[in-house]
């Protein structure tokens, strides 16, 4: 949100300056492509990674209480897990999304209020109008980053889970460690 404030304040005072030497420049009709593409494609990621997660849970709880696995339909392949360098990278991908996102939303935000004041002129308004649709675009593709890294957050432990199942909320036994001299950091031997 800061970005988006900060670089709109920017391009407006920088759209007042161009104006006042001259003519400000044009505003591409093809503005609002790329970041309506890239929410497309962050919008996908998101989704495919949400469901190889949600399969990959029920995998674990199934095993967790012994259940059988369902049998495969024909054409159905068993759900593979989420790689978590491809996670990490995902994340980073959105992250970095969310961030050109706002830049873009702001530059066009800042150019599109200045145009609000010349709206009588049709060449500016044609503008404002691609200006709007360019702030939506990449308004979206914030949403669609910030939805990816809803997607990819790693959930907390629960303390209930970690308990052994027997009840008993001791560690787990430890094993002797080869070649560590006795130290500050004693070892229980068994």
């Amino acid at each position: 949100m800061a970005a988006f404030v900060v670089v709109g304040a920017v391009s407006y005072g920088g759209v007042q300056l161009w104006s006042h030497y001259g003519t400000p420049p044009g505003v591409p009709a093809s503005a609002p492509l790329t970041p309506a593409i890239l929410a497309a494609i962050i919008l996908a990621t998101a989704l495919a990674f949400r469901s190889r997660l949600k399969a990959q849970r029920e995998a674990v709880r199934r095993a967790v209480e012994g259940e059988p696995t369902p049998p495969l339909l024909p054409g159905q392949r068993a759900s593979k897990p989420v790689d978590p360098l491809q996670a990490a990278r995902a994340v980073m991908f959105a992250k970095a999304s969310s961030m050109v996102g706002a830049i873009v939303s702001g530059v066009y935000a800042g150019y599109g209020v200045y145009l609000l004041g010349h709206l009588d002129i049709d060449v500016y308004r044609s503008r404002a109008v691609v200006c709007g649709i360019t702030v939506l675009a990449g308004v979206a593709l914030v949403a669609a980053a910030l939805f990816l890294e809803h997607v990819l957050r790693v959930p907390p432990i629960d303390p209930d889970d970690a308990a052994p199942k027997n009840g008993n909320k001791t560690s787990a036994p430890t094993r002797p460690v080869r070649n560590r001299p006795e130290g500050p950091y004693p070892v229980r031997r068994t």
